[in-house]
C-alpha cells in the first residue's frame, strides 16, 4: 500500500527549506558542488518557458516531505530536459518513492512536449534503463544517459 503522494513542490519558504534540508542529508557526497545558498536557488521553481526548472515532492500521510526530485530545460541544447537533484529519506527508500518521482517528472516532459530528448547523470544504470534510457557514457561509474521521445 502506498503511503505518500507525488505534487509539485511549492515556493514557500517552507517547502524550500525542508527540500534543502532533504537533499543536504541525503546527498552528502554533493555537499561540495551544493552549498545551502545554490541549492535555495536551484530547488526555487520557474515555470517559463523555455527555460522552466520544476520540482516535485513526496509527501507522508503526514505531509512530511520525505523524497524531492527536480526536471529543468537545458539552456545550451533545444528540447532537452534534466533530471537532477533527487533524493529519498533512508525510511523510505525501497517502498516506490524514488520511482515515482522519476515518472512523475518523465510523464511530465512527455505531456508538455511534443519531443525531444531527457538526461540524467546517475550511478543507477538499471534503474533509468527501465524508462528506455540508454547509457550514452561512463565516468567512474557514472553513467550519462539519455531517452529520446
Amino acid at each position: 500500500m502506498k503511503n505518500y503522494t507525488v505534487n509539485t513542490l511549492g515556493n514557500s519558504s517552507l517547502a524550500l527549506s525542508d527540500a534543502v534540508n532533504l537533499l543536504s542529508s541525503n546527498c552528502p557526497n554533493e555537499a561540495d558542488r551544493y552549498d545551502e545558498s545554490r541549492l535555495i536557488n536551484e530547488v526555487r521553481s520557474v515555470d517559463v518557458r523555455p527555460f522552466y526548472k520544476k520540482f516535485y515532492g513526496a509527501y507522508d500521510v503526514d505531509g512530511t516531505l520525505i523524497g524531492v526530485g527536480g526536471i529543468k530545460s537545458a539552456d545550451w541544447a533545444s528540447d532537452t530536459h534534466i533530471l537532477y537533484m533527487m533524493a529519498v529519506e533512508k525510511d523510505h527508500r525501497g517502498k516506490g518513492v524514488g520511482s515515482e518521482l522519476e515518472y512523475t517528472r518523465i510523464q511530465w516532459v512527455r505531456d508538455n512536449f511534443a519531443n525531444g530528448r531527457c538526461l540524467v547523470s546517475t550511478t543507477h544504470k538499471k534503474r533509468f534503463e527501465r524508462w528506455g534510457f540508454k547509457s550514452v557514457s561512463e565516468v567512474n561509474n557514472r553513467h550519462l544517459m539519455v531517452l529520446e521521445f
